[in-house]
């Protein structure tokens, strides 16, 4: 639905009062965000695809910034975000471990290039296995180990300590590139044989099988000490030449810190987020409200260079 009345106005203030015209840009969260989600299929709403284009058209960088890893990204929406920018799309990736951008090559294929990766330590790999050793010892056999190498090219790899549900995982996580299995020193080999950006845990089972201690942690993400979405879109802004205060953020979940540096934050969907922007903060219901809120900032820029 189009901007209120009130929003309209906040939007006008920040253009005025920022330098989004000359060194902003646009940093989005994906799932949720940007990007819908129907019947498995993932795509960009005609809204959003008309802001995205406006935004584009008058120069302005508009980043990624998404939990996905690349080869998510590519295999999804990629090739509908460069039909509508026809650019190198700038991406962090894997909670702000892996920054760089989607390009062409020669022959047609979207492929990503790394701009810089913050790895996991060997310290940090440790004790992250420790707390995987816990909860087996503990019984937690439903357990999934998702890793995801600095090579964006190995994809997603998924360990479980159960080697008659190799199947069954790969087909659930039909993303993942290898589902493996083994003893808890073979995991420990492979995420210590080459750098690994981002480890994700699951306990894949159903909640009425969960112990109560379970409930409230089923999930989380490992990446190097200090790194987040945040940390990721401050490097890559860098690089882009993007002031993250001049900008606008887009995001829907807590995982979307960046939000707490842009210049106007806007929240995505009803979840309560504390995250306020540096000069304004703005609600909207759904991606294709946030395409229109970006159509919006075009036609000001577009007014101001005129």
């Amino acid at each position: 639905m189009p901007l209120s009345n009130e929003q309209q106005a906040q939007l006008e203030r920040f253009f005025s009062d920022s330098h989004f015209a000359d060194c902003g840009g646009v940093v989005t969260d994906l799932d949720g965000t940007a990007v819908h989600e129907q019947d498995g299929r993932v795509f960009i709403a005609q809204r959003m695809e008309a802001g995205l284009k406006r935004i584009h058209e008058l120069g302005r960088p508009v980043m990624i910034d998404t939990l996905r890893f690349p080869i998510s990204v590519l295999s999804t929406f990629a090739q509908d975000w460069f039909r509508i920018t026809n650019a190198p799309i700038p991406l962090v990736s894997l909670k702000g471990s892996l920054t760089g951008r989607i390009v062409p090559t020669p022959d047609g294929e979207l492929v990503f290039e790394e701009h810089d990766a913050v790895v996991l330590e060997a310290s940090e790999i440790e004790e992250m296995l420790r707390g995987v050793e816990g909860l087996l010892k503990a019984g937690v056999e439903d357990l999934l180990v998702f890793h995801y190498p600095r090579d964006w090219r190995a994809g997603e790899i998924i360990w479980t300590p159960r080697a008659e549900r190799i199947d069954a995982v790969a087909q659930k996580y039909a993303s993942a590139s290898s589902v493996v299995s083994g003893p808890i020193e073979r995991l420990r080999a492979d995420l210590l044989a080459r750098e690994t950006c981002m480890v994700f845990l699951l306990i894949d089972a159903p909640d009425e099988q969960l112990m109560a201690y379970q409930h409230t942690d089923r999930s989380s993400f490992f990446v190097h000490q200090g790194v987040s979405k945040r940390h990721g879109a401050g490097r890559l802004a860098q690089q882009l030449g993007m002031d993250l205060g001049h900008s606008v953020g887009a995001g829907d979940a807590e995982t979307d810190d960046f939000l707490a540096d842009v210049g106007l934050a806007v929240i995505v969907g009803n979840q309560n987020l504390d995250y306020k922007g540096l000069r304004a903060t703005l609600r909207v219901p759904a991606p294709q409200d946030l395409g229109d809120l970006l159509f919006s900032l075009g036609h000001l820029q577009r007014q101001a260079l005129s």
